[in-house]
């Protein structure tokens, strides 16, 4: 019988895991299931969101959890957006506005159309978020809901997948609330992308906006937009 033999960062990565410190003790169970109440009760997550983390704590709580992949993320972390997998479709929705449900769509200018991206280019799940020009450039995107600035909230961190065929151009912009812009050509390949956003002083919500403003396609998949330092109680 052949023996198998683990690379050694893997076997590194077992080791460590095995001699690390128990992460889910009783007491942060039971508090990031009060952190994901309170994020229910604010509108800040999905049903969908809310009901998956609250198994996974209760499984933790019983002891039947068993990780699919070794990571110590906390689920009680607060993530903004909702459907940031553009998992859930709009099929009833126009090209030029959101083809997903939670976020806008517009368009100022130029021939664009949003469009449910399928394999190859998704970075994970069945679906991701494609804008393409057919013709004049301008300016079209989708954009998140007003959102809160929560209570101590010092930096917005906006991350997603993204890529890009031809000669687009992104621009993500930190709106009527909070200050923060990215304008760049995405790569051909996925890379993961981050934009930090400050929040206005005596601002009580923001939007993010993201547009395609020159020609080609871009990709974007998996977006999460963290407000560090934010507090629910």
């Amino acid at each position: 019988m052949k023996r198998l033999v683990l690379p050694a960062i893997v076997a590194a990565a077992l080791l460590a895991a095995s001699e690390a410190p128990n992460l889910w003790d009783r007491a942060r169970i039971e508090q990031s299931l009060q952190t994901i109440e309170r994020q229910k009760s604010q509108g800040l997550i999905s049903e969908n969101l809310y009901a998956k983390k609250r198994a996974m704590l209760e499984a933790r709580l019983a002891g039947t959890f068993k990780a699919t992949a070794l990571s110590t993320k906390d689920p009680g972390e607060l993530n903004l957006i909702q459907n940031g997998g553009f998992e859930e479709i709009n099929r009833n929705s126009e090209p030029n506005r959101s083809r997903w449900l939670w976020w806008g769509g517009w368009s100022w200018g130029g021939d664009y159309e949003n469009f449910w991206a399928e394999a190859p280019n998704v970075h994970s799940g069945k679906y991701a978020c494609g804008i393409r020009c057919k013709g004049q450039t301008g300016r079209i995107g989708i954009s998140t809901p007003h959102l809160p600035i929560l209570e101590g909230t010092t930096e917005l961190v906006f991350t997603f997948w993204g890529k890009g065929e031809g000669d687009n151009q992104i621009f993500v912009n930190f709106e009527s609330g909070a200050t923060g812009e990215l304008r760049q050509k995405l790569a051909p390949e996925w890379q993961q992308y981050t934009v930090r956003g400050k929040p206005e002083p005596g601002a009580r919500e923001f939007t993010l906006y993201i547009y395609s403003i020159g020609a080609g396609t871009i990709y974007l998949d998996d977006v999460s937009l963290v407000p560090v330092g934010a507090k629910l109680d």
